[in-house]
């Protein structure tokens, strides 16, 4: 259910961000105040009661032994020493709640209450960064489907200290928006909602708190750009960027900054990314349809090997050197989940029984996608999720294959080198 509100989302905001748009701008650097505030559990008068919840899923190692239960309503991902994840249940007719974010610890099985944003109406749970340690997210406070101004907040736990810190980014965003870090940076995008409107890239100081915007893209006018995602690796910082002319999508970019936030190059992606082989492209029309969708997950590796996933519908690997499409898939079910760095795994809607290698999950190795040997717990057979921590901590979701009653999941978890 969290998936398919994911997915109407992202298209319902499509809409919105293709309303208006502009020329790229680099904007000077300058300081953005950023509120902060910290919370203990034990400090929150807001955190809900603790009750049990209906359905709790089996959080196993990789021997199938038991290290735990969580919440079945739970978000997760991978995190360095354990599972990140949050709750966010709102009732029947309602858009927000008061989201609780946990951490279940692996060493010693402790579900730690990290703290809570009252009001929720939005999650990114698709780009979950961990730094040094600290996990951050990005959440939107009110209803995301009304036309009132919405504040965006960058989230900060530390699962040691057990603590949230809650930072402002923007007073007026819409729910979509990206994150990724690298050499004691976050970077924060964010499509500003307040006019005249812009598409912003902000840098997060963990050590003072500050957020100091580095790229303004104005976002009005019949011609704009309007981003998608955005990685940091190596030294540069890379964009996904949509140009869109007359309310319509028209090209797909990889534009390439340095450290100083300077751009260095841009390329068209369309002729990498639609080939033969990619699933569901008949038209030209299928092909602005698909350069439409908001990205989920997008990372650039090695400044060579390209990333992309639009929530979970289609997802591509590209070969930015050879121009070769590594891989293409069509899956409106499974979805990969960011924890902090790209999630070079790749799966079919794969169903197996106990002891028999779940079909179609890969891993990029070696320049070449090959498939990784992954054998599910018992009868739950199909991949529902997959994340990796900067560690190197793996967490797969399996599930049965009833949609209509679909039990306690499992969720393995383990680390490799």
């Amino acid at each position: 259910m969290r998936k398919i509100f994911s997915i109407l989302l992202a298209l319902t905001l499509l809409l919105c961000l293709a309303a208006g748009c502009g020329a790229d701008k680099t904007a000077p650097s300058s300081a953005v105040p950023a509120t902060s505030t910290q919370t203990r559990p034990d400090d929150t008068a807001a955190v809900p009661p603790e009750t049990e919840p209906a359905i709790r899923n089996d959080i196993l190692d990789q021997s199938g032994n038991l290290l735990g239960r969580i919440d079945a309503r739970a978000v997760v991902s991978a995190a360095d020493e354990g599972i990140f994840y949050s709750i966010f249940a709102p009732g029947e007719n309602e858009t927000t709640a008061a989201a609780q974010y946990r951490f279940f610890r692996a060493s010693d099985g402790k579900d730690v209450l990290l703290g809570t944003l009252e009001d929720q109406g939005y999650e990114a749970v698709y780009t979950r960064t961990e730094m040094d340690g600290i996990v951050y997210t990005l959440a939107l406070t009110g209803n995301p489907f009304d036309y009132e101004p919405d504040p965006l907040w960058l989230l900060a736990f530390d699962p040691v200290r057990e603590t949230m810190d809650k930072f402002l980014v923007s007073e007026d965003a819409s729910p979509y928006a990206a994150m990724t870090a690298a050499d004691g940076t976050v970077l924060v995008m964010v499509h500003e909602m307040k006019a005249p409107k812009h598409d912003r890239v902000f840098a997060f100081d963990p050590a003072s708190g500050a957020l100091r915007e580095v790229l303004s893209f104005l976002s009005e006018g019949d011609a704009c750009e309007s981003l998608r995602s955005l990685y940091a690796d190596g030294g540069h910082l890379y964009l996904l960027r949509l140009a869109i002319r007359n309310g319509a999508a028209d090209a797909l970019y990889l534009d390439t900054y340095d450290g100083s936030y300077a751009k260095l190059s841009e390329r068209s992606l369309q002729e990498l990314i639609f080939t033969e082989e990619y699933p569901g492209i008949l038209t030209p029309g299928d092909e602005m349809t698909e350069l439409s969708l908001l990205v989920s997950g997008f990372a650039v590796r090695d400044g060579r090997y390209l990333w992309y996933e639009n929530f979970g519908v289609t997802r591509a690997l590209l070969d930015l050197d050879t121009g070769r499409n590594l891989f293409a898939k069509d899956d409106n079910y499974s979805l990969s989940l960011g924890g902090g760095v790209p999630v070079f795994y790749f799966f079919d809607l794969g169903q197996a029984g106990p002891g028999e290698d779940v079909q179609g999950l890969y891993v990029l190795q070696n320049g070449a996608v090959e498939k990784v040997s992954l054998t599910p717990p018992d009868d739950r057979g199909m991949i529902r999720s997959v994340s990796l921590s900067p560690s190197g901590t793996r967490l797969v979701t399996f599930s049965n294959s009833d949609l209509r009653d679909p039990g306690t999941d499992a969720l393995v978890l383990w680390r490799e080198p």
